[in-house]
């Protein structure tokens, strides 16, 4: 099961029970309170109290700009929509739970393009991405953890 924007406090608590290296506390916080993200929580069928998994999803055009980033991309459509975050609950990965949130997020937000930008080091995200459809359209480097990082954007063209 799948809800919006219900839980919130279960974003943060899968943030903090899961590996932070890719996710900063910052990003975490902004992805909770800032009323242009959408939430969407993963909960297995069995039990609809604890969310499993989370994706965050900026329904703004301005992504480059929110986040940050030194990069340039041409003719971004202003109804593409950005996944800022996904997390999956510490003791929980690799059950296909990532990949459930990224068809969930295809789906609801068909017709438009949809974004995101990975670690190259996220080896495992750049692969469920992948899997679902996305494509490297650009590289840069950024410092958001610990300087020089080499970050891809990739896009999904949902029509």
């Amino acid at each position: 099961m799948i809800t919006e924007n219900i839980n919130l406090d279960q974003v943060k608590e899968i943030y903090n029970s899961s590996n932070k290296e890719f996710i900063t506390e910052e990003s975490n916080n902004t992805a909770i309170e800032d009323n242009n993200m959408k939430n969407y929580l993963y909960y297995d069928d069995n039990d609809s109290t604890k969310a499993l998994g989370y994706v965050t999803v900026y329904e703004k055009c301005d992504f480059i700009e929110k986040e940050e980033f030194d990069v340039q991309i041409d003719n971004i459509d202003e109804n593409s929509v950005y996944i800022w975050e996904i997390g999956t609950r510490k003791g929980y990965e690799g059950q296909g739970i990532a990949t459930k949130l990224l068809k969930y997020v295809i789906e609801k937000y068909k017709g438009q393009d949809i974004y995101t930008c990975l670690d190259e080091k996220n080896i495992a995200s750049i692969k469920i991405h992948e899997k679902v459809g996305f494509r490297k359209i650009k590289e840069f480097t950024g410092d958001f953890f610990e300087g020089d990082e080499h970050y891809i954007i990739s896009k999904l063209k949902n029509k």
